[in-house]
């Protein structure tokens, strides 16, 4: 049985973090992890400007408990056949702390 086009998207943001996915069943609130990274991926047909942020701010926060970054990918489902490609959208201080502006810590 094929793998279905989200799971594939997690495995591909996965790879991007250079973690592995986490089981849908595990309970945990992300979708991959690595040793530096969190992420959420969401694959889509529309998504929000508001809801994005939401998500990112989110993703941003579940990082700050375990002292990782945190990022979304999300894809646009655009149709078969249509490939895109995955954007990694994150909090302006993630990418500052991506940056080494500022570091990482509980607040």
């Amino acid at each position: 049985m094929p793998d279905s086009a989200w799971k594939q998207l997690e495995r591909s943001v996965a790879d991007l973090i250079g973690g592995k996915r986490l089981p849908a069943n595990s309970g945990h609130a992300i979708d991959c992890e690595s040793a530096g990274f969190v992420a959420q991926a969401k694959l889509v047909q529309r998504m929000s400007l508001d809801e994005l942020t939401a998500l990112a701010e989110k993703i941003a926060q579940e990082g700050l408990i375990r002292n990782k970054l945190g990022v979304v990918g999300v894809k646009v489902r655009r149709g078969a056949g249509v490939k895109s490609p995955v954007l990694v959208v994150m909090t302006d201080e993630t990418f500052k702390t991506l940056l080494g502006y500022t570091r990482v810590d509980h607040a």
